[in-house]
């Protein structure tokens, strides 16, 4: 076990740089500049004429407006304070004042790359920015033919990044964070699988024969009051979990399941605060006319405690924030290594 795997926690813990990471939805890039936090970096998001998704550090170099502030003329972003443009490489292309552009007035550019309906982004070493690495979501159902599938909303969260991929890769906190919403106190109790591929990891719980919670039934559109269930928890270490959920009667087990996916893009902002972009796919037609907003309440019983963990840490320290794990810890340890092996990669020349 390395120094730095000893030492990560869930409260403080660094972020792999040289991964691709969700930035945005897509319907929320246009031609209108949007300002985000990213990674710890100010990122101006738009598009160009053509479409194609940029992303720049939001700064002007000149006197440090940001740049998303501004307006789009072309293809280049035009800053509203003195009206240096600056095109999608970063370069300054125009100071209206004169003079002679220096090669040290621009800005970084990341690259940017749209997949489903998300726009990802890469601000460690452009170099090593392959497109090829962004997570195929359409493992996960996204875009498959005859599935439905859609977005799901951004939940802006105060705690570190690490916080929301252990909350969704232990499914055992269900059957007492969510008060029986979705679970009739069975998930705690049930052994589980863990598998490894790589930077992915999945944990299988099944459960026969279980009594019908109300948000599977407004979901599944489920008849009868017992159904068998799976939940798989997938995670795309470091910037994407999966949840998926399988049912099937107790009296038809033979059956093509009906399949709920969430997936969930986890992008840090700060050390301390975190982006979800949620959205949600489904082997069968939506039937819930609320499931947006049961999604949203249903995650956010997630987020308030996250948050609280969070408020803790940080007053206690990280010394005083010691963590005893138990059995259904192993893949959320696993991560963390897998996290850790990540950030020695990246210390190596």
């Amino acid at each position: 076990m390395s120094e730095t795997d000893m030492t990560l926690k869930a409260g403080n813990a660094a972020w792999p740089v040289n991964q691709w990471y969700v930035a945005a939805y897509s319907h929320e890039v246009s031609r209108k500049p949007l300002h985000r936090w990213l990674l710890g970096k100010p990122v101006v998001l738009y598009r160009t004429e053509s479409g194609e998704p940029v992303a720049l550090f939001d700064r002007c170099p000149h006197r440090g407006l940001r740049l998303s502030a501004g307006s789009l003329v072309g293809n280049e972003i035009q800053c509203t304070y003195h009206g240096l443009r600056f095109g999608t490489d970063g370069r300054c292309t125009a100071i209206p004042s004169g003079g002679p552009i220096s090669p040290r007035m621009r800005i970084d550019s990341y690259p940017a790359v749209e997949s489903w309906r998300f726009i990802w982004i890469w601000t460690g070493d452009a170099a090593l920015a392959d497109p090829s690495l962004v997570p195929d979501v359409g493992v996960f159902g996204f875009g498959a033919k005859g599935w439905h599938d859609e977005p799901s909303g951004l939940l802006p969260l105060k705690a570190n990044w690490l916080l929301p991929f252990e909350n969704l890769l232990d499914a055992s906190h269900i059957s007492f964070l969510h008060h029986g919403l979705i679970d009739s106190g069975n998930v705690a109790l049930l052994p589980f699988v863990m598998q490894e591929n790589g930077a992915s990891l999945r944990v299988t719980r099944t459960i026969e024969n279980e009594q019908m919670s109300p948000l599977t039934a407004k979901t599944f559109g489920f008849r009868g009051d017992r159904l068998n269930r799976s939940i798989i928890a997938d995670a795309v270490v470091p910037s994407l979990c999966g949840i998926r959920v399988e049912v099937t009667s107790p009296d038809d087990p033979t059956s093509v399941p009906r399949i709920n996916q969430l997936i969930v893009g986890i992008t840090p902002e700060t050390l301390t605060t975190t982006y979800e972009f949620t959205a949600v796919a489904q082997s069968f037609p939506f039937e819930n006319p609320n499931r947006e907003e049961d999604v949203r309440n249903l995650l956010m019983e997630d987020v308030v405690a996250m948050e609280d963990i969070q408020q803790l840490f940080a007053r206690l320290g990280a010394e005083k924030s010691t963590e005893l794990s138990v059995q259904s810890d192993a893949a959320v340890m696993r991560m963390r290594r897998i996290v850790a092996g990540l950030l020695e990669q990246e210390k190596s020349p």
